[in-house]
């Protein structure tokens, strides 16, 4: 089977979310940008017209550090929807008569710092209200800073042009479906960054990693380097009316237009009043800091990037001789410039740029390089360039925050669509609180998210952070107990029976047995059992709408561009929403809905490919076609695809939810002489495909929700402790035909003055 049509051209970058966003707008008219009237069923038309007519309400309490109620806080909505609500003497309000939508709350009272929480609202028909328990304020302290760092941002390629029609010499003309036109792009800008201002805004200091020459004369593109880009001078006001105080440029594209695009960057900058470092016309202006005095103390940013460029004739880095970015092997100029900060009494933020690509973990060098810094004179690191978020730790007993991901970057790598916003509130040199604020690049702009995606992303983080800190969800956002007592652990237990049938082998599904805030802690069972753990690499196949932007249940990471395939809300598994198929007898073809993007496996970036995978998922139909599920396979990038298979199949009617569980078999590596990443030659990634063929009669309908592609990983033993939090989300079970019992243990955190 070949979907290349589908996929708009087979191994190559799939069509550009931008691009797509423009589609999925063409159709604009009802929730999800869809026209109520024409796409969905009748049952589903009448669901939604109800849905939207029946407003919900939302309640909580406002609390401080110490779990005391705060009263008087004052509650609104970002968008300006004009309901609001006052906290009482027990810090409880209440936010009535609200449309059925996600929206990002602001919670302001006296002595106490603001605090954003996106609410999720696409609750299901039947909830008339959500609680939303306790939101907790921190006190706004004399000398008190809000310090917010963001990931990797470019305003270029994709942005501009979203199908890379133009040579990287010349400025494109304004494009159908650009998110950002070369006309006027300071509005497509903002647009890009709607979304965080408020954190930003907020803040006492912005900072972001600013991964793009500023230039209007793109003539210099360097010569031998694969990956060019530039951002226009008049996004950079966006910058400003975004929060966004300075810029850290000590990384690999900053050179991207040479010593002209690299000059241009700093003029450009310096003109809008926008701080920098980390670049310069030589090797000292690039290693010096931005310093500024704040609230009474002086702080300064350092930037210098890992990636060098030296295996090119232009190398990406400042020397005594040349500019470019600071280069952090130049470890004895970095020692005499972070030294002399601290011998003047000068807080210094260490920005680090460099690592693997998509690895989840730092590099050795980069962990040298955090060690290097902390132990002359920096007093916190920020790290990135894998364009995946990474955990947070401790190294020389100082934050060392291991990797942002992408912030604004026009990527359409699964892995990069997720990122992280640390958000740091420091007294003089001491840090009181660090927040990781996860964010959602749905098409390359960056939304914050809430409910199950915040708390599966946190997870993993909190897996990731195993340097000394406990990283855990907490009411959307990644809770950092910078001492072992700032947090409690919550456990619960519960007790299922499962049957291992013939082939000897069951899969336990955790998602409904516990809230997505929870991590498996334990399992055991009888003797004769044992098992292995899974997590779900695919993410966002329940369908539901988690980030905190105005438009609703539109399933971006699907192909839904069509009035046969839709998410339905009066079909749902769990939660809110399912992906309904439609299919009538007069067709000749199924209805197909594709997922997007390559869903990568785990080990994948580290050439160390784990492909023991399966596909998990629950279906139901009424009166339906044929039903199947494909899959197809590719290489991790570049243009090779590896044939598929068809990995599930039914012969239709009408019948009740049911889960599937199947194997992938993709194919083995094979291996390539010489290759510098064996995962362009060899398959490791799969795209999965669900289908209705037309009905014998009438109309048909298949309702899928809750599809997983499952990475098995560890193989715990019974009644061990499995490290806390994680993102396992699965178990696989081998033993005897026959019933087992299961006692399952979960482990969530919350702060610890609750």
């Amino acid at each position: 089977m070949n979907y290349s049509r589908l996929i708009c051209g087979a191994g190559k970058p799939l069509l550009s979310l931008a691009l797509i966003h423009g589609l999925l707008a063409c159709g604009a008219g009802g929730p999800g940008g869809v026209n109520l009237n024409t796409q969905y069923s009748s049952d589903e038309r009448d669901y939604r017209t109800n849905y939207v007519s029946t407003p919900i309400s939302v309640s909580g309490r406002v609390v401080n550090l110490a779990g005391e109620p705060v009263a008087m806080a004052q509650l609104s909505f970002i968008d300006g929807a004009g309901v609001t609500s006052v906290s009482d003497g027990d810090g409880r309000f209440s936010l009535t008569n609200l449309d059925r939508r996600n929206r990002l709350l602001r919670i302001d009272a006296a002595r106490y710092r603001s605090e954003f929480t996106v609410v999720n609202l696409l609750a299901p028909l039947a909830e008339s209200s959500r609680e939303i328990g306790d939101v907790i304020l921190t006190d706004d302290r004399d000398q008190q800073l809000r310090f917010v760092f963001g990931g990797d941002v470019a305003f270029g390629r994709r942005y501009l042009d979203p199908l890379e029609i133009t040579p990287r010499n010349e400025v494109p003309k304004d494009q159908p479906g650009a998110l950002i036109l070369s006309s006027s792009p300071q509005s497509g800008t903002q647009s890009v960054l709607q979304w965080i201002r408020p954190y930003y805004v907020d803040a006492d200091w912005g900072v972001i990693n600013f991964e793009t020459p500023c230039t209007h004369r793109p003539d210099t593109p360097h010569p031998t380097k694969e990956f060019v880009f530039f951002t226009l001078p008049e996004s950079l006001p966006a910058l400003t009316w975004a929060g966004i105080d300075y810029v850290s440029l000590g990384n690999n594209h900053l050179f991207d237009y040479q010593e002209q695009g690299a000059l241009d960057t700093l003029v450009n900058l310096d003109a809008i009043g926008i701080a920098h470092s980390g670049a310069g016309a030589n090797s000292a202006e690039a290693m010096a800091v931005s310093r500024h005095l704040l609230k009474g103390n002086n702080y300064s940013f350092f930037s210098g990037t890992s990636i060098t460029g030296n295996e090119h004739p232009v190398s990406y880095v400042a020397t005594e001789v040349k500019g470019g970015a600071a280069d952090l092997s130049r470890q004895d100029d970095i020692a005499t410039v972070l030294n002399a900060e601290r011998d003047a009494g000068v807080v210094n933020f260490a920005q680090l740029h460099g690592g693997v690509e998509y690895a989840f973990t730092p590099s050795t060098f980069m962990l040298s390089s955090m060690n290097h810094v902390l132990a002359n004179g920096a007093q916190m690191v920020i790290a990135h360039h894998p364009h995946v978020a990474q955990g947070v730790g401790l190294i020389q007993n100082k934050i060392a925050v291991l990797g942002l991901g992408n912030l604004a970057f026009d990527q359409d790598r699964q892995e990069t669509l997720l990122g992280l916003i640390a958000r740091v509130d420091m007294v003089g040199g001491d840090t009181q609180q660090l927040r990781m604020l996860p964010v959602y690049l749905e098409d390359y702009r960056p939304r914050l998210i809430s409910g199950n995606l915040a708390n599966k992303f946190l997870r993993r983080i909190g897996e990731l952070s195993t340097m000394g800190l406990l990283v855990y969800p907490y009411q959307g956002q990644g809770w950092v107990a910078l001492n072992p007592a700032d947090a409690v652990a919550l456990d619960s237990t519960v007790q299922i029976t499962i049957t291992i049938p013939e082939s000897g082998s069951a899969v336990v599904d955790l998602r409904d047995l516990a809230s997505s805030a929870n991590s498996l802690l334990m399992v055991t069972a009888g003797t004769g059992v044992s098992m292995q753990l899974g997590r779900d690499q695919m993410l966002y196949g329940d369908f539901e709408d988690w980030d905190g932007d105005e438009d609703v249940q539109e399933a971006a990471r699907w192909n839904l561009e069509s009035e046969s395939r839709y998410v339905c809300q009066s079909h749902a598994y769990r939660g809110n929403a399912a992906l309904c198929l439609t299919r009538g007898v007069e067709h000749s073809g199924a209805t197909i809905a594709a997922y997007r993007n390559r869903i990568r496996v785990v080990g994948d970036e580290l050439d160390a490919p784990n492909k023991d995978l399966s596909l998990y998922g629950y279906v139901k139909a009424v009166n339906a076609g044929a039903i199947s599920v494909d899959a197809e396979y590719y290489a991790s990038f570049g243009e090779l695809t590896f044939g598929g298979e068809q990995l599930y199949s039914h012969s239709g009617g009408s019948f009740d939810w049911q889960a599937f569980n199947v194997k992938l078999n993709m194919p083995a590596d094979i291996a390539k002489a010489g290759a510098e990443k064996q995962g362009e030659f060899n398959a490791r990634a799969v795209r999965v495909f669900l289908k209705q063929a037309p009905p014998s009669r009438g109309e048909g309908l298949v309702v899928f929700d809750d599809v997983a592609v499952i990475n098995w990983e560890a193989k715990p033993a019974l009644g061990s402790v499995i490290a806390t939090p994680n993102p396992f989300e699965f178990i696989r079970l081998t033993g005897s035909p026959g019933q087992v019992t299961l006692n399952l243990s979960f482990r969530r955190h919350q702060p610890a003055g609750l």
